[in-house]
């Protein structure tokens, strides 16, 4: 796969499938062809290439999920540029960090909170001549100093081929210091990543495909990956349950992706109403730790079509996955496998390592896979940590047990110690979630003058359900060591949430720390 690119590889499907549906936008129940999103795609490009966007320029896309979206996207693929997705739910910092770290050549937006700061952003870029472009459709107004596109039927102007080398795109993601890490990605990379998918993952022209996760995250691979099977595609731009059912009802649905908490609100609901899901035969999840109290009940609703998946943008969702009938198996005879990530993927090899490098049966998660991204844009000194001969060390805590599972013990960096004693939050976690009244919950680590840190947890108490802190406190006392029990609980009606659904610790100790309330 030598001379593959993601450009050839995405633009090719489109000639495959023609006049097959190709998506649906459930907002607004406008569905185009293969065929029709080709069209917009090609007009979309030429556009861009009227603003120089081309080979070696960077194109910063801030747009909801939407057919846009879907459009201008892959219309900054065609020309061959490099995409830079952000989603909705990024703050002004953030974005401004990423506008001055890639230095783009346009921006598109149609964000609504993104607006003023990519305003501001152009006005005192205008020596570089950056080109901010206002997508209409979606009920709010642009700058005047925004050009405001439109379509203009034209020929298909002839874009330069994209090289297997070529920086194709860069994700950013939360940095542990708070600043974001771009995660850059090649034309080979990205189209290996689509290959290696297809292969994991069965799907083709007869599929109807659920998303409404955030398109710049985990959702846009499985965009990505259905075009090149000619599925068609069903896309919302939130997620709500009684939509979901409906539309998979309604729509024969065959394949979803969904997030932890996602699946959570799915089977809270599907206990109070009935609907029909017999045509769904995948449900793809992952992004952040499940439950697996919480799985099991989904195993029990959706039976054995559930399918998990652990990546990072930098092996995107393609380290290890428990397949359907890893999960038919733990349910059946062995549940401690419902806690596990699953086994490596087809073309990843993994290995658990200590601070040397050496093999150990507890340590850092690392991966070798022909998909590894190129390393962390602008930042040279991140790269030479995270990748070192051509393994990528994920900052994650792993195990694996007699079968080959892998079991992620916990981010590195929030592992809590707390008087000498190494604390794994997942297993807190763990322990609390096994308290009936517990939804979801939450472990983080706060400074304390004796200990260096002590456990604290967060906790949603399901509906109509009581318990008090000494309870759930109790309830761990007995059930984990002593060093790993709680010393504070929080009851919170929800937890905050990154924008692709994990649960914000950051915010959490943020919050914390901001009230003393430690």
């Amino acid at each position: 796969m030598k001379n593959i690119t993601f450009q050839s590889l995405l633009l090719r499907a489109f000639k495959s499938f023609g006049k097959h549906p190709a998506v649906t936008f459930l907002k607004t129940n406008e569905t185009l062809t293969y065929d029709e999103l080709s069209i917009r795609i090609h007009e979309a490009a030429n556009y861009l290439h009227s603003l120089g966007v081309q080979r070696g320029t960077q194109v910063v896309v801030s747009i909801p999920n939407s057919i846009e979206y879907l459009v201008f996207s892959l219309g900054v693929i065609k020309c061959g540029a490099t995409l830079v997705p952000i989603g909705e739910k990024l703050g002004t910092r953030e974005v401004e960090f990423i506008l001055k770290d890639t230095e783009p050549k346009a921006v598109l937006v149609g964000t609504a909170n993104h607006v003023e700061t990519i305003f501001q952003y152009v006005n005192e870029s205008n020596g570089n001549n950056v080109k901010a472009l206002g997508i209409p459709g979606f009920g709010h107004d642009y700058p005047k100093e925004f050009e405001l596109y439109s379509r203009v039927q034209s020929q298909v102007a002839k874009m330069e081929e994209a090289s297997p080398d070529d920086l194709a795109a860069i994700f950013y993601s939360g940095g542990t210091t708070g600043v974001p890490k771009g995660i850059m990605h090649s034309q080979r990379t990205l189209a290996e990543t689509l290959v290696a998918n297809t292969i994991e993952n069965s799907i083709d022209d007869r599929d109807r495909v659920f998303l409404s996760t955030p398109l710049p995250h985990a959702a846009g691979l499985f965009f990505w990956r259905s075009v090149l099977a000619g599925a068609h595609v069903f896309l919302t731009d939130k997620f709500d349950p009684e939509v979901f059912f409906y539309t998979v009802q309604e729509k024969r649905i065959t394949i979803t992706y969904l997030v932890p908490t996602m699946l959570y609100r799915l089977i809270d609901l599907g206990k109070k109403e009935a609907f029909d899901i017999h045509s769904l035969r995948t449900v793809h999840y992952g992004a952040a730790p499940i439950d697996p109290k919480r799985l099991k009940e989904g195993f029990e609703m959706f039976g054995s079509i559930l399918k998990q998946h652990y990546g990072q943008s930098e092996c995107p969702n393609m380290i290890t996955r428990l397949s359907k009938s890893d999960h038919d198996w733990a349910y059946h005879y062995h549940p401690q496998a419902l806690k596990s990530a699953g086994k490596p993927c087809l073309f990843a090899e993994v290995r658990l390592v200590d601070d040397q490098g050496m093999d150990v049966e507890r340590g850092e998660i690392i991966v070798k896979a022909p998909y590894r991204s190129l390393g962390y844009y602008n930042r040279p000194d991140l790269t030479q940590e995270a990748i070192r001969d051509g393994w990528v060390y994920t900052g994650d805590i792993g195990e694996m047990d007699e079968h080959g599972y892998l079991y992620i013990v916990d981010r590195k960096k929030d592992m809590i110690i707390s008087g000498g004693m190494n604390i794994y939050s997942i297993e807190v976690e763990n322990v609390v979630n096994q308290h009936p009244a517990v939804a979801m919950c939450a472990c983080v680590g706060v400074p304390h003058a004796d200990w260096g840190e002590t456990v604290c947890v967060f906790a949603v108490l399901r509906e109509g359900v009581l318990c008090t802190k000494e309870e759930l406190i109790e309830f761990c006392k007995a059930r984990t060591a002593k060093y790993m029990v709680p010393k504070a609980v929080h009851f919170k009606e929800w937890l905050p949430l990154t924008p692709i659904g994990k649960i914000d610790k950051k915010e959490l100790k943020k919050v914390l720390l901001e009230t003393q309330n430690v």
